[in-house]
């Protein structure tokens, strides 16, 4: 049976009128099929009066020629930002084109939802001059678009958007101090003393998200100050803290500094492995200690 796609003129009006599923239903499929036809729709629709236009055309310009690789072990899950293992919109064949009318949408724009979007779609695209813009907005007083802001610096690694990311990294709303953290101890590879100090500062967050990942972007610096917060996580682990994360940060730091404290954590580790393999960071800590050669 021949499934009939979706008209892409069809496709964004429906989506300007639809609940929030069957909305990025239709914005992902945007994405994939729209092609050059979506680019010229959205480029109008940039200049609406509407802001709710605007915003739309933010989101299918953000990810606008994504190719959809096979379902991951999780098919049921909403695909709206996953692009891999297909091809980035930020691979595609519409990233400059795309990446040009979304920075003159923010350099006229006012709208927070639609200022949400924007920063989130520069992010998507990872295009050249979106950094400038970005850091202007990062003391935005709306929290939605500091949001935002974090999520297109995340992965760049110029000091404008590793400072912007510092001070967004102390900011009032958690779930933007989470992000900024983030961005700075596991989506960058910098090492400066104001990243650190920044790091630092989190390690007595309020959320337990930040702590730990100020936990893991000292550790994998080798930063013992990251020590007795990880010995805390280890000895009384959070139940909301991610467990990745401090498997990840006991393993570097125990590897950088053979902390006769982390042995028992990471021998009960090994000893919980039954029939596969350890990890391999797992291994190169106990190495540190004579355990492995």
């Amino acid at each position: 049976m021949v499934v009939m796609q979706p008209d892409v003129a069809w496709a964004f009006e429906e989506a300007l009128r639809a609940g929030e599923d069957r909305r990025w239903e239709l914005v992902t499929h945007l994405h994939v099929h729209g092609g050059r036809e979506a680019l010229g729709i959205a480029a109008r629709l940039g200049r609406a009066a509407e802001p709710s236009r605007r915003e739309l055309a933010a989101e299918v310009l953000g990810q606008l020629g994504t190719v959809l690789g096979p379902p991951g072990p999780n098919p049921g899950a909403a695909p709206v930002h996953r692009a891999t293992p297909g091809r980035s919109a930020a691979d595609g064949p519409f990233r400059d084109e795309a990446t040009a009318l979304l920075l003159a949408m923010i350099a006229r724009e006012d709208d927070p939802a639609v200022l949400y979007s924007l920063a989130v779609a520069l992010g998507h695209m990872a295009g050249e001059g979106s950094v400038a813009p970005l850091v202007r907005l990062r003391a935005h007083p709306d929290a939605d678009v500091r949001g935002g802001v974090v999520f297109g610096l995340l992965g760049r690694e110029t000091r404008a958007a590793l400072d912007a990311l510092i001070e967004l990294s102390a900011d009032d709303e958690p779930r933007v101090r989470d992000w900024a953290t983030f961005g700075l101890a596991r989506q960058s590879d910098a090492d400066f003393p104001a990243l650190r100090e920044a790091l630092a500062a989190r390690l007595d967050d309020d959320d337990t998200d930040t702590r730990a990942e100020a936990v893991h972007g000292l550790a994998v610096r080798g930063d013992e100050r990251a020590m007795p917060r990880l010995l805390s996580f280890l000895a009384d682990p959070d139940p909301v803290a991610d467990l990745l994360v401090i498997f990840e940060a006991m393993c570097e730091l125990a590897a950088a500094t053979g902390d006769p404290r982390l042995l028992p954590y990471l021998e009960a580790e090994l000893s919980s492995y039954t029939g596969e393999p350890p990890e391999p960071e797992l291994l190169r800590a106990l190495e540190r200690y004579g355990r492995f050669h």
